[in-house]
């Protein structure tokens, strides 16, 4: 649905936005798919990565403050966000929500 769209949408951008300034990347994917009763999206960076038991709080500008959007974003389409990160190894952030695509049969 549109707001489920709209919100993966911001999600990524956030994701995006955090690699460019933050993780000093040389490369980026970005994977939207369905999965069974879910769409997933996983945007993957080879950048210094972080500590995200921290969430973020020893990043420069905002102290983490777009990684609980990511996760309030992903709450209100009763998604979850998973980041798997660590210093020097680069970051992963899958995002679940259920697919609420209706059937047109």
């Amino acid at each position: 649905d549109r707001e489920t769209e709209t919100h993966l949408y911001r999600i990524t951008q956030e994701a995006l936005n955090n690699t460019a300034k933050h993780a000093n990347a040389g490369h980026v994917s970005v994977l939207l798919e369905r999965r069974d009763e879910s769409v997933v999206l996983v945007v993957e960076d080879n950048g210094k990565g972080f500590d995200p038991e921290n969430n973020g709080q020893g990043i420069e500008s905002g102290g983490g403050l777009g990684l609980i959007g990511m996760n309030e974003r992903a709450a209100l389409v009763n998604g979850e966000v998973e980041i798997e990160s660590s210093i020097g190894k680069g970051t992963t952030i899958y995002v679940r929500v259920p697919n609420s695509e209706e059937k047109n049969d």
